[in-house]
């Protein structure tokens, strides 16, 4: 399931002109717009161990260096360690002659079989807390920094609101120019209260202390090294010293347990409106969310389906042989680049856009696609980059075709050159020849992913006809396109999108007149729906949800 919703075949455009795929953006039914999680503000709900599910506040979390006290990490593997109960003979407090078993418990990890026996911990009388980090020895220095840095921000801090302050002029400058002021008055307009100053007292300097070095040569004994064997086993790697800083252990006999990290559960804000646009439970236990405003639950899904290619002599020549797919090219292949062999520019295909409808409401789609001006505008700087997200759509659309030297192939043509820069699509390497009116979708019924002999919604059958409408399956609708490559586009090499994918044992390089005759398959369409911000739209699609 996470493979099929984590295609980026089809990208959706954000309104910070990022493109992203549809699960992962959100729709903020106040703005009507849709959202990545680069432009919302991300919040920090609460702090919880993710083994324990112990919930706490942000300043008990603080005060506990965001870890938990009762669940540790395996400081060899990193896996979650277990607590192992085992029981000990120790001698009766009354009578030492005569043994007692009592409980103890240790701490162990499953995956690789370390415990605290390996490190001379000593068993603990308690199932839970009562394990004792290893002091820090550079404790001290770090909360002289931080004191001594945290006096200095307030000083800077009082410094900048200080400069804010306009200085009002001084009274004493008009006795030169009119000298009727009485003596009384002359003492009050120097005094204190009509001259706005800081405090009495000059600040304090902020001295941050320094590092001392030591006072001899650091020695270096190479005895260890030389004339004792080297055990591999016994020496702990570096991933395992960066797991514990402070201490950086060489041995393994050294390590220890390290105490678990806290995660959070974040809400997210829109940065327009301010409304929430997801916030999950409170409960750590809990993986609802209070609002979900999630664009695969209100925007309709856009896929394409190519046709299957044709099994003439040339395409069969052209096509490398079907090999087993492995685990190792399965996932170039989920995310790779694929290479069709039957479009040639100029000629129109058949392919079948499918939109499916998220909502519980009969939705109405229309398609179009962008012009090239508009193609600047949009998505100029996905092909020129940052510079180009203020420039005008001539401009852009301008630098498309003269940011490309000479030696750079033309798509779908040998030699071909087209002057007219500003009429050509920047982004779009395609014609699509949409159907011109609206679609409707019929509304999401959750027996129709177990039936598929349901029968569509009565509201939603208004255009059915076979040349637009391919098929129609529950809230899901196949549309007829026509798909025509264009020969007059012109792209950068770097950034073709489209080369061939090949097997493992074959020719990673392909030849050189296969190179140059690729190019990429995209085009840039609007898609609009409506959608009914109104109470009892929201109340019905709880409801559905409810009965679902």
């Amino acid at each position: 399931m996470t493979t099929y919703m984590e295609l980026d075949r089809c990208q959706f455009l954000c309104s910070c002109r990022r493109t992203s795929s549809l699960f992962r953006l959100y729709f903020c039914r106040h703005c009507l717009a849709v959202r990545c999680a680069n432009c919302v503000s991300h919040e920090v709900d609460s702090h919880y161990c993710p083994n324990c599910l112990e919930n706490m506040a942000s300043a008990e979390a603080k005060i506990r260096k965001h870890r938990c006290g009762n669940c540790f990490d395996c400081p060899s593997c990193g896996h979650t360690l277990s607590t192992r109960a085992t029981a000990t003979m120790l001698p009766k407090p009354d009578d030492p002659s005569k043994t007692m078993a009592q409980k103890a418990y240790y701490l162990t990890c499953s995956f690789c079989r370390w415990s605290t026996r390996d490190s001379g911990i000593p068993d603990q009388r308690q199932s839970t807390g009562g394990w004792q980090e290893t002091p820090n020895p550079h404790a001290k220095r770090i909360a002289e920094l931080i004191d001594s840095y945290h006096h200095l921000a307030v000083k800077e801090k009082a410094d900048r609101e200080w400069s804010k302050f306009v200085r009002k002029r001084n009274y004493m400058i008009l006795l030169e120019r009119y000298p009727v002021l009485n003596p009384r008055l002359r003492r009050y307009c120097s005094s204190s209260w009509t001259t706005p100053n800081r405090e009495a007292e000059p600040a304090k300097k902020v001295n941050i202390p320094a590092a001392e070095a030591p006072e001899g040569p650091v020695t270096f004994d190479l005895n260890p090294y030389i004339n004792q064997p080297l055990q591999l086993e016994k020496i702990t790697t570096i991933r395992q010293r960066h797991l514990a800083p402070q201490v950086q252990p060489k041995l393994t006999a050294q390590l220890q347990p390290h105490p678990k990290c806290l995660v959070v559960k974040r809400s997210m804000r829109c940065r327009t409106c301010e409304h929430n646009l997801s916030k999950a439970d409170f409960n750590p236990s809990s993986i609802k969310f209070r609002i979900n405003l999630s664009a695969m639950y209100h925007v309709p899904e856009l896929r394409f389906i190519l046709p299957p290619p044709s099994t003439g002599a040339a395409d069969v020549q052209a096509v490398p042989p079907p090999q087993r797919r492995t685990s190792s090219t399965w996932s170039a292949l989920s995310s790779g680049r694929l290479v069709h062999y039957d479009y040639a520019p100029g000629k129109t295909q058949q392919i079948t856009l499918t939109i499916c409808n998220p909502a519980h409401r009969v939705t109405t789609v229309t398609l179009q696609q962008l012009t090239p001006e508009e193609e600047a505008c949009y998505l100029g700087h996905l092909v020129l980059g940052s510079e180009s997200t203020d420039m005008s759509p001539k401009t852009a659309s301008d630098a498309c075709g003269a940011g490309i030297q000479d030696n750079t192939p033309v798509v779908g043509s040998a030699g071909d050159t087209n002057s007219d820069g500003p009429k050509d699509p920047c982004f779009s390497t395609v014609k699509l020849t949409l159907p011109p009116g609206e679609i409707k979708l019929a509304a999401r019924n959750a027996m129709a992913e177990y039936d598929e002999n349901l029968p569509a919604s009565l509201s939603a059958e208004g255009q059915t006809d076979p040349k637009v409408i391919a098929f129609r399956r529950g809230n899901k609708v196949g549309i007829n396109v026509g798909m025509t490559p264009l020969s007059n586009v012109r792209f950068p090499r770097s950034k073709l999108s489209l080369a061939p994918v090949f097997e493992e044992g074959q020719e990673d390089t392909p030849p050189i007149s296969l190179e140059h005759s690729l190019a990429p398959l995209r085009a840039a369409v609007r898609l609009q729906f409506d959608y009914k911000n109104v109470t009892t739209s929201l109340l019905s699609e709880q409801r559905a949800a409810a009965a679902a």
